[in-house]
C-alpha cells in the first residue's frame, strides 16, 4: 500500500465546537438585533427567530437537494427582506458579520484535536480543513481565533467551492490543494453521510468521529470508528500498512 501523506478534517464538531447550539444561536438573533436597531430599523425579536428558523429550513432542503451551497450573503438578504428591510450590500455585509461574530465568541478548540495536529505536523503529514459553512471567512477566522490555521495547509469551504459534502468537488479541490491523490489521504470528521460517504466514494480512507452516540445509521462502513482524535495517527498508520 501507498504513504499516508495528508489527513483532511471536517470542522465544526469535529475540530471545534460550540457553534451548533441554541446558545450560538440566540447570540446570532441578539446581534442581529442590536444591528438593525442601531441602523435605526424597529424589528420584533420575535419575528426575527420567526424568519431566520423558517428560512433555515428552506435553504437546508435546498442544501440536500442540490448539493450547492447557499452563502451567507443569499440567506442573510433573504431574512432581512423578509423582515421588510432593504437588503442593500452594505446591510448585509454588516448583518452577515455580525452573525458570524456571535458564533465565533462561543467556538472552541477540542482538546484531542489540538493533540492530533500536532502529532501529524511532528511526523510532517499534510493537513487541510473541508467545511460545509456558508461564510468562508468563519471557518478561517474560528481557526485563526483558536490558534489552528497554522497546522493546516489549506481550508477549503463550500463558500468557496459552491459544492458541498458528500459532493465530490469539494473532496478533489481539497486534495488539489494539497498536493496529493485519494488512495494517499484520510479523511476524518463526525458525519456519516456528508463525510465518510462523501471521502470513500472519492477513493479516500475515511474517519468517523462520534463524540456523541450516533443518530443515523451509517450508509457507508468507515475504515476506522473513534471516540476521540487522541491516537489518531497510529491508528491511521495501522490502515496503511
Amino acid at each position: 500500500m501507498g504513504t499516508l501523506k495528508a489527513v483532511l478534517f471536517d470542522l465544526g464538531g469535529t475540530l471545534v465546537g460550540g457553534s451548533d447550539t441554541y446558545e450560538a444561536f440566540k447570540s446570532s438573533v441578539a446581534s442581529l438585533l442590536k444591528l438593525l436597531r442601531e441602523l435605526g430599523f424597529q424589528v420584533d425579536e420575535r419575528r426575527v427567530v420567526e424568519v431566520r428558523l423558517r428560512n433555515r429550513e428552506v435553504f437546508k432542503e435546498v442544501r440536500r437537494a442540490s448539493m450547492r451551497e447557499v452563502v451567507g450573503e443569499v440567506w442573510m438578504a433573504k431574512d432581512l427582506r423578509d423582515l421588510g428591510i432593504e437588503p442593500s450590500e452594505e446591510v448585509v455585509a454588516r448583518a452577515l458579520k455580525a452573525h458570524c461574530e456571535a458564533i465565533l465568541s462561543h467556538r472552541f478548540a477540542y482538546e484531542d484535536a489540538v493533540e492530533a495536529l500536532e502529532e501529524l505536523k511532528g511526523a510532517g503529514v499534510g493537513v487541510a480543513v473541508v467545511s460545509n459553512v456558508s461564510v468562508h471567512w468563519l471557518a478561517e477566522e474560528s481557526l485563526r481565533r483558536l490558534g489552528l490555521l497554522s497546522f493546516f495547509k489549506a481550508v477549503v469551504t463550500s463558500a468557496q467551492v459552491g459544492w458541498r459534502k458528500p459532493h465530490p468537488s469539494i473532496f478533489l479541490e481539497a486534495l488539489r490543494r494539497v498536493g496529493c491523490k485519494p488512495g494517499e489521504a484520510a479523511f476524518v470528521g463526525d458525519d456519516p453521510v456528508a463525510d465518510v460517504g462523501g471521502a470513500k466514494r472519492v477513493g479516500m480512507k475515511a474517519v468517523l468521529v462520534e463524540r456523541r452516540a450516533a443518530g443515523s445509521k451509517l450508509r457507508e462502513a468507515p475504515d476506522l470508528e473513534l471516540s476521540t482524535l487522541r491516537g489518531l495517527y497510529p491508528a491511521l498508520k495501522q490502515l496503511w500498512r
